[in-house]
């Protein structure tokens, strides 16, 4: 019924019909329309029957769903509306209805974004599939990355068009992963009675973590982990993957979760490669900028870095940023204080700043060579949307920075402390599709403005700086990274 409604709302009425009867409104894709049904409410309503005991009441009080009917989906996610509201009578007032908008954003943007598509996939590849990590990914599971998105993909695919399948055994174009396929299924499915057994376990440890209940929307998704759930029958195991792309979030922005149990070497190999993505991805598609890796200088005979990507125009520095590639832990996201529950991640994020003050500063003393602009911004650039959506998170951050400048370079003025400006990876690339070199520059420099306080970039960037008349073209092309990508775009013509 779940994956039925889903595909209904994806363009794909036609497999939905044969599964759901539905009113003809109900078919559609807009997210206005009062029929939508959203994909982080069907993944909730899924974690909800993993984690809920099959009987809750006695049998003479159960109620049988009609599974075919698309009123009976309506229903339930009214019910979901409904808990939620009675959770946020207790949860959300005047004081922290800013932390609440932090954790809806995390919850529904990047559902909106969704993860088939070119950029997420070249980006995750570029940074992941490479050098030591994607060696590690492929000594600890026996495929390498590529292998694994490509049956993750094939899988995606065939649940494109139907909600159940045995194990894919006629691969067609893809002929050359048959081996990879049973160790790709050993990532990306899971038996329904696991299923729902390492859905309690995870709940229960994030609630020890949190101390309560945790609200019924912020509760941890087991389908981020095994996106394909599998059912004995008496032939043979069958499988199904209601919310189908998230076969391909677990082969795309996912692979980070394998990467970093490599250890810190690992993590620093897949740290360098997303610092020279972003380089990358700036030039590609602002050719006018110089794009500078960062430099190793001494001071007080320590050796120290410049940041990681200096932006020049004739021979100034407009802008400079400093790369973090930690992601977001799920207490990070949802928790009622973020701070404390990732502190090592936003003290990260405050050093980035600290480095890009210190760069100002010794700029100005003349430590180092650089001429710098006096409006020049300084960035921090993120896997993941560390401060979405709230100011006050960012004011804290800020805060801390202040106090490393306190406590290790109280040289570094005022005036060098220049307000930070805070962009996901991919918003970066949205931005550069749409942005020549100077709109880039005056977004970022509209985005420090006080009646920005808490906005995203793009959004700045939207709302103030003249639009381009055309996007421009994404750069990269997967067919770098995918043996078949190009072959198969050939065939789709």
């Amino acid at each position: 019924m779940l994956w039925a409604v889903h595909a209904l709302q994806n363009d794909r009425s036609e497999a939905a019909g044969k599964h759901l009867n539905f009113p003809p409104q109900a078919n559609t894709s807009s997210m206005d329309s009062p029929f939508a049904v959203f994909p982080w409410d069907i993944e909730t309503l899924v974690t909800l029957m993993f984690t809920m005991p099959k009987s809750v009441s006695p049998p003479w009080l159960s109620q049988p769903m009609n599974v075919r009917e698309f009123n009976t989906v309506a229903t339930l996610i009214n019910f979901l509306r409904a808990a939620d509201e009675y959770d946020a009578d207790d949860r959300v007032t005047v004081e922290n209805v800013l932390k609440e908008m932090h954790r809806i954003a995390h919850r529904t943007f990047a559902w909106q974004r969704g993860w088939a598509n070119v950029p997420e996939t070249y980006r995750s590849l570029f940074i992941y599939g490479q050098g030591q990590s994607g060696q590690y990914f492929e000594e600890a599971y026996g495929l390498s990355i590529v292998d694994f998105y490509t049956v993750a993909f094939m899988y995606m695919s065939v649940f494109f068009s139907k909600p159940w399948t045995t194990a894919v055994e006629d691969l067609g174009f893809f002929d050359s992963v048959r081996d990879k396929v049973r160790p790709a299924e050993r990532l990306l499915a899971t038996d329904i009675s696991d299923a729902r057994r390492e859905s309690v376990t995870l709940l229960w440890r994030y609630e020890q973590s949190a101390g309560k209940r945790l609200p019924i929307i912020y509760r941890p998704s087991y389908l981020r982990m095994r996106p394909m759930v599998r059912f004995s029958t008496e032939v043979e195991p069958v499988f199904i993957a209601p919310l189908p792309t998230l076969l391909l979030n677990r082969a795309t922005v996912g692979l980070y979760y394998d990467i970093i149990k490599g250890g810190t070497k690992i993590r620093n190999d897949a740290g360098a490669r997303f610092e020279e993505y972003c380089r990358k991805s700036i030039k590609a598609h602002c050719p006018a900028f110089e794009v500078s890796p960062p430099v190793t200088y001494k001071y007080n005979k320590n050796p120290v870095e410049t940041p990681d990507v200096i932006l020049q125009l004739d021979g100034q520095v407009v802008a400079v940023m400093e790369c973090k590639a930690s992601k977001l832990t799920f207490e990070a996201q949802y928790a009622d204080n973020p701070i404390e529950d990732a502190q090592d991640g936003y003290t990260q994020i405050a050093k980035a700043i600290f480095q890009m003050w210190r760069f100002f500063s010794h700029a100005r003393r003349k430590l180092l060579d650089f001429v710098i602009a006096e409006d020049a911004p300084a960035v921090v650039l993120t896997l993941d949307s560390w401060t979405l959506m709230s100011s006050e998170l960012r004011n804290d951050v800020i805060a801390e920075a202040r106090r490393m400048v306190a406590e290790k370079e109280p040289e570094i003025t005022e005036e060098d402390q220049r307000p930070p400006v805070f962009c996901p990876l991919h918003e970066l690339d949205h931005l550069l599709l749409i942005s020549t070199e100077q709109q880039l520059l005056d977004g970022m420099k509209a985005a420090v403005r006080p009646e920005h306080d808490g906005w995203a970039l793009l959004n700045v960037r939207e709302t103030v700086v003249e639009q381009l008349q055309q996007q421009k073209p994404y750069a990269f092309d997967p067919a770098d990274l995918i043996w078949w990508w190009g072959k198969l775009s050939k065939r789709q013509r």
